[in-house]
C-alpha cells in the first residue's frame, strides 16, 4: 500500500486579479454536472534522476500557477446555486487549493507497473492511493484543488480536481498546458456562453421543449437504485486496467469496421471502430445480450458544431461542453462490428448547432429546475458509455525540465462498462482504453482472448 503523506494545504490566488465582483452563470449543461466532479492525474517520470529542487520544483509550480490563474480566474472563484440548481461562479479570487504530498515507500513502477515491451498496466494502485484532494460534489468550497505527489524516485503525480461545470477534458488541457508553458495562453480562453443560449424572448419555446431524441437526460424519469452513478457496493471486486492499442492494430480494426457501410455513411473513424469493438468485447465478457434494448452512450464535444455559424473562437470556449448522447442497439438482429460503428458514427455526426442548443435548453425546460434531469441509462449493469479524451493535447504539458507526462487519465476508475479512450504518450496514433470489469467478467475476457484479435 502506498503511504501518501500530505503537507499543509495552501491557497493559491491570481497574482494580478481583475474585478472580484464579476460572475459567470453556467449553462444548463454545465449546472447539470453537480454529481460528477472531474478528477485527473498527470504522471511525470524523473528519468534523469534530478533532485526535487530541479524536477517540478514546488516553488516554481506555485509561482507559475498564480500567474496562470490570471487568465483562468473562474478556477479561483466560488460557486453558488439557486433554488432550481443553476450555478453561478463568482470571480472572487479566493483561490485554488494546492497540496504537496510525498510517497516515501514507492517509486513510479508501483503505479505504472508495465511489463517489458508492454504498454498495458494495472490501475489498482492508482485507484487505491490518495493521489488527490478532491473538491466537494455539492458546489461548496474551492472550485479547484491541485495535489503534487512526489514519489520515492522523485517522479511526480500531479492531480487536478474541479467542479465539472468549470471544465471538461479540453478545458482542463487548455489550463494545464498554459500553466506548464509559464507563458500567456496561445489562445485566450473564451467564457462567453451566448453562442449556445437562446435569447430570452424565446423563453416560451424553451419552456415547451420536449426531450431531444439523443439526449441521455430525462426530466420525467425516476431512476432505479442500480442506475448509472448511484453509489452502491459492488458485489465483486472490479479489476481496472489500461489496455494499449497500437496504431497498426487500430488500422486493422478500422478496416474491418469499414466493410459493408450503408449509403448514408461513407467514413468510419478510429473512435467509431474501437468503441464498437469494445462493446463486443465487454458484451462477451459480461454475457450481455446485445438484443436486449441496450443503450450506447457517448459524450460529444459540441464546440466544433458552432464554428460555421459563429466563429472558430468558440473552439477556445472554457467550460464544460460534453453533451451526452445515446442510441439503442436494434434488437431485431445481432449487431456486428460494422453495424455498431455506423450507429456510433451516425449518433454524433448528425448533431448541429441547432440540436445542441435544443439539448442545452431542454435541461431547463418546463419549470427550469436543473435537478429534474436524470440519466436514463445504467452503465453499471446494462448499457455502455465511452468518453473520448483524445485529440485535446492532454499529454502536452511540459513544465520545462519535467518532460512530457508518460500518462494522463482519471484519478480513479471503478465503474464497469464505462471506459475513457485516451491518447498514449507515444503520440503515434496509439490509444489507451481504461476499463473496469467485475472479477469473473475480467477472467472470462482473458479466456475469450478477443480483445486484441486485430493485432
Amino acid at each position: 500500500m502506498a503511504d501518501i503523506i500530505k503537507q499543509n494545504t495552501i491557497t493559491i490566488k491570481c497574482s494580478n486579479p481583475t474585478k472580484t465582483d464579476d460572475c459567470i452563470t453556467c449553462m444548463p449543461v454545465e449546472s447539470n454536472t453537480k454529481q460528477f466532479p472531474i478528477n485527473m492525474i498527470w504522471i511525470y517520470s524523473n528519468s534523469e534522476n534530478l533532485s526535487k529542487e530541479d524536477f517540478l520544483s514546488s516553488d516554481q509550480l506555485k509561482t507559475t500557477l498564480s500567474d496562470t490563474l490570471n487568465y483562468f480566474p473562474i478556477l479561483a472563484g466560488r460557486a453558488t446555486e439557486d433554488a432550481k440548481g443553476n450555478v453561478t461562479i463568482h470571480l472572487t479570487n479566493e483561490g485554488v487549493l494546492f497540496t504537496e504530498a510525498t510517497c516515501p515507500n514507492h517509486t513510479l513502477d508501483y503505479f505504472i507497473s508495465r511489463m517489458p515491451h508492454d504498454e498495458e498496466f494495472d490501475y489498482e494502485h492508482i485507484n487505491t492511493s490518495d493521489l488527490a484532494l478532491k473538491v466537494n460534489n455539492d458546489w461548496t468550497g474551492p472550485c479547484t484543488s491541485i495535489q503534487v505527489t512526489r514519489l520515492k524516485c522523485n517522479s511526480v503525480i500531479l492531480s487536478i480536481s474541479a467542479f465539472h461545470c468549470l471544465m471538461d477534458a479540453q478545458s482542463m488541457s487548455h489550463f494545464i498546458n498554459t500553466w506548464a508553458s509559464n507563458k500567456p495562453p496561445k489562445a485566450l480562453p473564451m467564457f462567453d456562453k451566448t453562442f449556445v443560449l437562446y435569447p430570452t424572448e424565446q423563453q416560451q419555446r424553451i419552456n415547451s421543449l420536449g426531450r431531444p431524441k439523443d439526449c441521455v437526460f430525462n426530466r420525467d424519469f425516476n431512476p432505479s437504485p442500480s442506475s448509472a452513478f448511484v453509489e452502491a457496493q459492488q458485489q465483486q471486486r472490479v479489476i481496472c486496467k489500461v489496455y494499449f492499442f497500437s496504431a497498426n492494430e487500430l488500422k486493422n480494426l478500422k478496416n474491418e469496421a469499414s466493410k459493408g457501410l450503408l449509403g448514408s455513411i461513407d467514413y468510419i473513424s478510429t473512435y467509431d471502430a474501437l468503441y464498437a469493438h469494445m462493446i463486443l468485447v465487454i458484451a462477451a465478457a459480461t454475457q450481455t445480450s446485445l438484443k436486449d434494448n441496450i443503450k450506447i452512450l457517448q459524450s460529444l464535444n459540441g464546440r466544433a458544431s458552432f464554428v460555421s455559424s459563429c466563429s472558430p473562437v468558440v473552439l477556445n470556449y472554457f467550460g464544460s461542453f460534453p453533451f451526452w448522447l445515446y442510441a439503442k442497439i436494434p434488437s431485431d438482429r445481432e449487431p456486428t462490428l460494422s453495424s455498431l460503428a455506423q450507429l456510433i458514427h451516425e449518433m454524433y455526426s448528425k448533431q448541429s448547432d441547432h440540436s445542441i442548443r435544443d439539448y442545452n435548453a431542454y435541461l431547463m425546460s418546463d419549470n427550469g429546475n436543473i435537478e429534474k434531469n436524470r440519466v436514463d441509462a445504467d452503465i453499471i449493469n446494462h448499457d455502455f458509455h465511452c468518453a473520448s479524451w483524445r485529440k485535446v493535447n492532454l499529454l502536452g504539458a511540459n513544465f520545462g525540465n519535467s518532460g512530457f507526462p508518460v500518462y494522463s487519465g482519471p484519478t480513479q476508475q471503478l465503474y464497469p462498462r464505462y471506459f475513457p479512450m485516451m491518447d498514449t504518450h507515444m503520440k503515434d496514433g496509439s490509444i489507451n482504453i481504461l476499463l473496469g470489469l467485475r472479477e469473473q467478467d475480467y477472467e472470462r475476457m482473458i479466456q475469450q482472448n478477443i480483445l486484441h484479435k486485430y493485432r
